[in-house]
Order: C-alpha cells, then sequence, then structure tokens
C-alpha cells in the first residue's frame, strides 16, 4: 500500500480510529434507544478504546469530547447534557420514585 503524498501513516490511523469510535458508539446509542437502558459491557468497551487513545497519544480529550458530542447529537438530536437534564426531568416524575419516603430521596438524616 503506498501512501498518497502529505497523508501519513499516523493521519491513516488516526481517521481509522475515529471511523471505528464513530461505528461503536453509533451502535451503543442504537441499543440506548431501543432498550431504553446502556449496557454496562459496552460502556466499558468504550471507556477502554477512548482511554486506550488518549494513552497512545492519537487524541487528546478535547478532540474525543468534539467526537463523541458530534456522533451523540446525531443519534439523539440534543447534546449529551441536555438528554440528561431530561433523564432527570423523566425519573424525577416518575410515581415509583414516590414509593421512597422523601427523607431517603432526598438524603435527609433524621436526628435520634
Amino acid at each position: 500500500m503506498r501512501m498518497q503524498e502529505g497523508v501519513s501513516k499516523d493521519m491513516i490511523n488516526k481517521q481509522r480510529y475515529i471511523d471505528i469510535l464513530a461505528q461503536v458508539l453509533n451502535e451503543h446509542y442504537d441499543e440506548i434507544k431501543l432498550k431504553n437502558t446502556e449496557s454496562k459491557d459496552r460502556q466499558q468497551y468504550i471507556d477502554g478504546y477512548l482511554t486506550a487513545a488518549r494513552a497512545l497519544e492519537a487524541l487528546d480529550y478535547e478532540e474525543l469530547k468534539e467526537i463523541i458530542d458530534k456522533i451523540h447529537f446525531a443519534a439523539f438530536g440534543k447534546t449529551i447534557e441536555q438528554r440528561r437534564q431530561s433523564k432527570l426531568v423523566i425519573s424525577s416524575s416518575d410515581d415509583d420514585s414516590l414509593d421512597i419516603p422523601t427523607f431517603i430521596r432526598k438524603g435527609i438524616l433524621l436526628d435520634k
């Protein structure tokens, strides 16, 4: 395989890494949308994949965050923070949470 002028092997490997990350994240987000829950195994795999990129200095934190944010927004139509906030609103309005006494839900310590 002959390299194109101006394109290094590192750039090709970086793009390959990004392509695989996009595929893994899209599968993860599709599963979340389908099952309304996250796979802990897949999340650990993603965490390891991200850690490897940083350890090998292939991508820095900001580059990874930008890639993840873009893919997340394409999948859900909102930022990670917006989705997190909407999940909090939904879970706080869930009737099942009312079965738990308020002092426990809010972490209030009672004096004896």
